[in-house]
């Protein structure tokens, strides 16, 4: 639907001067809550957004306004001033070298700018019915009840903000402070040469055999795991694009107290991120991905799948909706407040995202001075330039207002502000500025009729994102966003630069839309799998180097589908859900390193209870996963015992070459994606990348045993009445039964705190066990016949009636999630006729009539959503 050229040729509709549609915009919903926005007799899709707007307010309408308030910084205006700090670090996160109104106008064409208008109309016209009782809700969000507050009037730069409030921070992670922390624990304890080697042991640049999602899946060493398969070409005429980007090295620059800096930037996010898991650097965002070809799919039909991970709340940060206007259909699911769908499918094909986890910030550590008659000054070459200052304030509802000042340098905004030192770090934000085009690219992308037109959509995106196609065309893999090139910079990408003598100018970046990022269309192998992984050979990505290596979650994806193809010669439509159901609760470090563990412990003199841990260990099966209903009760007994082995594992694997800088090293050691620098030590002959030294000192099963010892001692301890110190000889004195041995299981709870550690809403769902799965899971066969489906829990609604009254959509997929069922992703307009059970037209008289089941009108109660 949206070319380039369609949107030049476009011209601004009347649509953008009055906040009613110009025709009858009809909204559908199914029986699990999900709209679907009808207006074929528009002149474009403005009406349909604009229904849009006003069906996601009236699910969403208290979520919305509090995303909107992050990326202004003004959460503490209406909850008080427990959210200053909050708001500081909002509008140090959002700030941009060109404002949002003029990205707006700069960089989208005019049917973007009418989308934006349109929407945000929609939910402006939800607020007034609810004021004027002209809607079928009885009030306001209880969460605005209790508050006591009312959402202010929405417009293009509010709906644009949401966007980048959430999906910028997918591009806004920066460890370049964590690396130098170490860097200088390490240059503290051994010789430059030797700091340095342990360094790359952390973070090494290129992996040749980290797993992609490009042209190969795997170009080298296989790591062992179950079911592997032999990767070979099996379809012809693929296409692959990209450049490379491999950290060449260079110089650096550590500020005067490299530790105090990350700990800076530590509480930053630990205040911006909220729960962010590890040293405060928020890790929990990604997702996973497959796409495959035709060609070796046992229906004929393009597969995708698809599991966007942004952790779990109530309402869930996702959002399902379908769009039908003149001469498009889209369905699918994306963030809330989002004007496009990110996950979903058209009539011509499927589509999905992933977080890129790549390279998007560069550090610079500055050298300022303060002076007395006018704004400090920042050093560059030589000469003193002065430091922008905004001075802002923040409104508190509960206390005095604060005063808060944003600053920037010719890097970028500020985020480590230290006089007293004569130091500052600024950040150089590669989309800077630049976020509207990424907003483009998911919006044009979403009508894309096939995979180049798909391609030429995505690419114009600049934020550090991966795009997947399944459809006409065949399938694709786009690796998006722009980038500092960092074999041609003279410093080490990995660490803080220069501010001094360096910067980064336009011609410095690698950029998707230049066709110099990575992506790879119909791949050999027949299809792409993604999971936060590297994109292609040669390509680093900086500062989180040490997240693409041997050892990676990504493979299991890789492996499932090769064993699938060598024992059946084809993947079905069915195993997507399987390989969903298998990575939810397969231990990843177990099918990696328990059988080390298992020949370490073959001949060891073990004692009894030693040797019944062991047993139980072999017999467990590898998966996390808890008995009782819905997986709610205890693990097995492998698992608890592995569990508790693992980590002194890596204690005593590579505590004591690290030292005291080991707590900080076991970000990169013991990353949830994969532990690279294990694998390659344990084999250090055959992966491409050696390490510094034997972590095992010449006894890699003598620290295995001791490692199991020490778990084994230490769940006596838990599991037994008895104290440690009354047993003899390692036997446990009252003959611990190690069949009770059974941890409880690690819940996810559904609250009200959701990506950036702020309320998404007041009320919860309850909890459910942890999975390492999707927000969301959707499938989709293109074919001569489209069969999709999904599940997104809790509910679609976020909806809670003044007096805390929740609707049968609030949680009415969560049973369905935790049973790994899915309902239909609805599509054709017969399907959703059929399913329809409440219509809601809004006319461009401005009046709002809603009927049930389509055969009567009628307001509907507080509860009903």
């Amino acid at each position: 639907m949206a070319t380039a050229d369609r949107f030049i040729d476009s011209k601004t509709l009347p649509f953008e001067r009055t906040d009613e549609p110009p025709v009858a915009v009809t909204i559908k919903r199914t029986e699990y809550g999900v709209p679907h926005i009808y207006a074929r007799g528009g002149d474009g899709p403005e009406p349909v957004f604009y229904g849009y707007g006003y069906a996601t307010a009236r699910d969403r309408l208290y979520q919305l306004e509090l995303y909107r308030r992050f990326y202004h910084g003004t959460v503490a205006e209406v909850l008080g001033e427990e959210w200053v700090e909050f708001d500081r670090e909002a509008r140090i996160a959002h700030d941009s070298s060109v404002p949002l109104e003029e990205q707006i106008e700069t960089q989208l064409d005019p049917e973007h700018r009418a989308v934006l208008r349109a929407y945000a109309d929609g939910i402006n016209r939800h607020i007034e019915d609810v004021r004027s009782g002209e809607s079928e809700r009885d009030g306001f969000h209880s969460g605005f009840v209790e508050n006591g507050f009312e959402p202010d009037h929405w417009d293009p730069a509010d709906v644009a903000g949401v966007f980048v409030a959430t999906m910028a921070f997918f591009s806004g992670v920066n460890l370049e402070t964590l690396n130098a922390a170490v860097l200088a624990g390490l240059e503290a304890e051994y010789d430059d040469e030797t700091a340095w080697d342990l360094f790359e042991d952390l973070q090494w640049g290129d992996d040749p055999d980290a797993p992609t999602s490009g042209n190969v899946p795997n170009p080298g060493f296989t790591p062992p795991t179950a079911d592997a398969g032999i990767y070979e070409d099996r379809i012809d005429g693929g296409e692959n694009g990209g450049t490379s980007n491999r950290i060449t090295g260079g110089e650096y620059r550590l500020s005067s107290d490299p530790d105090g800096a990350f700990d800076r930037q530590q509480r930053r996010l630990e205040t911006l991120v909220g729960g962010a898991h590890e040293l405060g650097i928020p890790t929990t965002v990604g997702s996973n991905a497959l796409v495959v070809h035709g060609d070796v799919t046992e229906s004929g039909d393009h597969l995708l799948m698809g599991g966007p991970q942004m952790e779990f709340s109530t309402p869930s940060v996702m959002y399902e909706v379908g769009l039908h206007g003149p001469g498009f259909d889209v369905s699918g699911i994306t963030v809330t407040g989002y004007p496009a769908i990110m996950f979903g499918h058209n009539g011509d094909g499927s589509f999905t995202s992933t977080a890129g986890i790549d390279k998007s910030i560069q550090t610079f550590v500055e050298s300022i001075r303060t002076t007395d008659d006018g704004p400090d000054e920042y050093a560059f070459r030589d000469e003193w330039f002065e430091i922008e200052e905004d001075e802002q304030v923040i409104e508190v509802a509960d206390g005095a207002d604060v005063t808060h000042t944003v600053r920037r340098t010719r890097h970028g905004v500020v985020t480590d502000y230290d006089p007293k030192d004569g130091e500052a770090i600024a950040q150089t934000r590669a989309y800077d500025g630049r976020d509207m085009l990424s907003f483009r690219a998911f919006y044009d992308a979403q009508f894309a009729d096939d995979v180049k037109e798909y391609r030429d959509a995505a690419q114009q995106c600049d934020y550090a994102l991966n795009f997947m196609w399944a459809g006409d065309g065949g399938i694709g893999f786009f690796h998006l966003g722009r980038y500092p090139d960092a074999e041609s910079v003279p410093w080490d990408t990995r660490l803080p630069a220069d501010g001094t003598e360096y910067e980064l100018t336009d011609d410095d970046f690698l950029r998707a839309a230049d066709g110099e990022v990575p992506y790879s269309i119909n791949p050999p192998v027949g299809y792409s799998a993604q999971w936060n992984n590297k994109p292609a050979p040669d390509w680093d990505n900086g500062d989180r180097s040490y997240s693409w290596g041997v050892d990676h979650r990504v493979q299991r994806f890789i492996n499932l589908v090769e064993h699938e193809l060598e024992s059946t010669g084809s993947v079905s439509y069915e195993n997507l859900k399987e390989m969903v159901y298998d990575t939810s609760f397969v231990d990843l470090r177990a099918i990696r390193y328990k059988e080390f563990l298992l020949e370490a412990l073959e001949d060891a003199d073990l004692s009894k209870t030693e040797r019944k841990a062991r047993a139980y260990l072999e017999r467990w099966d590898d998966y996390r996963q808890a008995d009782g209903d819905n997986y709610m009760g205890r693990y097995p007994v492998g698992y608890t015992v592995f569990d508790a082995f693992f980590p002194r594992l890596m204690e005593r694997t590579f505590a004591s070459t690290f030292g005291e800088g080991f707590e900080l090293a076991t970000t990169f050691l013991n990353f949830r994606y994969g532990r690279g620098t294990l694998m390659r030590a344990l084999y250090p002959e055959e992966t491409a990348l050696d390490v510094a030294v034997d972590y095992f000192d010449g006894d890699r099963d003598g620290v295995f045993r001791e490692a199991f010892r020490d778990a084994v001692a230490d769940l006596e301890e838990e599991y037994s009445e008895t104290p440690a110190e009354s047993r003899e000889g390692g036997e446990a004195a009252d003959g611990t039964d190690v069949s009770e041995w059974r941890a409880g299981v690690e819940t996810d709870g559904l609250g009200n705190v959701v990506l950036f550690g702020m309320p998404v809403g007041v009320g919860d769902a309850g909890e459910m066990p942890f999975m390492n799965r999707g927000t969301e899971n959707h499938f989709v066969r293109m074919g001569e016949e489209i069969r999709a489906e999904n599940v997104l829990p809790p509910g679609n609604s976020g909806y809670l009636s003044p007096d805390g009254e929740s609707g049968p959509h609030y949680e009415d997929q969560l049973e369905l999630f935790m049973n790994f069922e899915y309902k239909d992703l609805l599509f054709d307009e017969s399907e959703v006729a059929a399913a329809t059970v409440d219509r809601t037209v809004l006319t461009p008289a401005g009046k709002t009539a809603a009927s049930r089941n389509g055969d009567r009108s009628k307001k509907k109660s507080s509860g009903d959503d």
